[in-house]
């Protein structure tokens, strides 16, 4: 089934050292062409993780590679971009996902990403098991 996938599956699958590797590369693995959704928010926040220091253990990498990396995953087939052309019923789902929600640093950009999975009529694919709290969300976390 198609999934559109969370920053913290991409970074894993990337950073070999990430102690999520293992199982996102298991879960990579089991892909067939065209199920892993990409989005600007999740390359965005993959290219920022893979050029900071914290995040990268004191060995981030540079734009140049941060992107090369990108461009390879986007490359791959089992890759698609995410289609846009439901976003407008999004708008409906991301209110819904933020009204009444307590304001936290990732509200936003989850309450976005569950949006656009749940108006795409697709999996959200995450490590972060918050995404439990969008209960009409078709959601798998990999945090097994």
């Amino acid at each position: 089934m198609k999934a559109l996938v969370d920053v913290n599956v991409v970074f894993a699958l990337l950073v070999e050292r990430h102690m999520h590797h293992p199982a996102a590369w298991r879960w990579w693995q089991e892909r067939e062409p065209g199920e892993v959704a990409l989005c600007l928010p999740v390359r965005l926040g993959v290219l920022r993780l893979l050029t900071n220091t914290r995040a990268m253990e004191d060995a981030p990498v540079g734009p140049e590679e941060a992107l090369s990396a990108w461009d390879a995953l986007e490359a791959d087939g089992r890759t698609c971009p995410l289609d846009h052309t439901s976003m407008p019923t999004a708008e409906a789902f991301f209110r819904r996902n933020v009204d009444g929600r307590t304001p936290s640093p990732n509200l936003w950009t989850d309450a976005l990403l569950a949006a656009w999975a749940e108006a795409s009529n697709i999996r959200l694919a995450s490590f972060d098991g918050g995404f439990r709290a969008f209960p009409s969300l078709d959601f798998e976390w990999l945090g097994r």
